[in-house]
């Protein structure tokens, strides 16, 4: 595939995951055993046998389909990093994707993996963007997918996975609207700060970190970002995201409202369908 005019020539830095997640190769992620399935203490009453309440997957195998999807649909992996934490019982991967049809953008693409031993989370695929610029990654409602693990998981999280990287198109030109809409929006610093309270209330971002954001605002440490509009202060979130991906899934998603509210930006108008939904057994619910 000849990448020479796509994002493919830049990376992200994916080695943010700070918190209780350690760095480790791929190799060790498929030395993780998987635990057995448990039952249920009450029988069938119709059968007369135990059903499943628990049926884990293996990290391997949730990392594999997700290649092979990616793969069957044209995109090349840029660059990934692979966290594990609680003794290997849960794990997140950062993928940075691209595709042929990828017109140039000054942001690479992420596809965020997870998976639980521990019932802790379902397994689950999302995708964000970061800035070349710098190392702010964040992610977005638009696609988040995930699998509880009950019986049918091995075949529902096929259709999971699928379904969340046929978005990724959307992704892209719903995500370049939105970037745009920050861009065309100036803001001063009273209405920045109003902006970051409301964020904070929303649980875009801690107490404690409410000035750090306020401090990334107004003296950034990119020059990209000296800009007095909304992406600015965009970035002002996101760089103070960096070391808590646990938790960057729906600070993510409090940010974006609060600021699609000031620039009146509605995502779905540039995105054919939201995929923000659950697979519980052949049931698609809202995560």
């Amino acid at each position: 595939m000849n990448n020479t005019q796509n994002t493919s020539t830049k990376k992200n830095n994916l080695r943010i995951c700070g918190g209780e997640h350690t760095i480790v190769s791929l190799g060790e992620v498929y030395q993780v055993s998987q635990p057995p399935r448990t039952f249920r203490s009450q029988p069938n009453k119709r059968t007369g046998e135990l059903s499943v309440s628990h049926q884990p997957i293996s990290h391997k195998a949730v990392i594999r389909k997700t290649r092979n999807a990616l793969e069957d649909s044209g995109f090349s992996i840029v660059d990934e990093c692979h966290n594990l934490a609680r003794d290997g019982q849960r794990y997140f991967g950062l993928f940075q994707v691209d595709h042929a049809s990828r017109e140039q953008s000054d942001r690479g693409t992420i596809i965020g993996l997870r998976n639980a031993h521990d019932k802790s989370f379902p397994a689950g695929i999302c995708a964000g963007d970061a800035p070349f610029v710098c190392d702010n990654l964040i992610f977005t409602n638009t696609i988040k997918l995930a699998r509880r693990h009950t019986m049918n998981i091995l075949q529902d999280l096929n259709f999971t996975i699928n379904r969340a990287i046929g978005q990724l198109f959307n992704f892209w030109h719903g995500q370049d609207e939105r970037i745009n809409a920050y861009r065309s929006r100036e803001i001063k610093n009273a209405e920045a700060n109003d902006i970051i309270i409301n964020a904070c209330k929303a649980g875009a971002v801690p107490k404690s970190k409410v000035m750090d954001v306020v401090d990334q605002w107004e003296s950034s440490d990119h020059p990209e970002f000296w800009d007095r509009n909304v992406n600015s202060l965009y970035n002002a979130f996101t760089e103070i995201y960096k070391g808590n991906l646990t938790a960057l899934p729906n600070r993510s998603q409090a940010l974006h409202s609060v600021l699609d509210n000031v620039v009146d930006f509605d995502i779905a108008s540039h995105s054919e369908e939201v995929a923000n939904i659950a697979v519980v057994e052949n049931e698609l619910v809202e995560v």
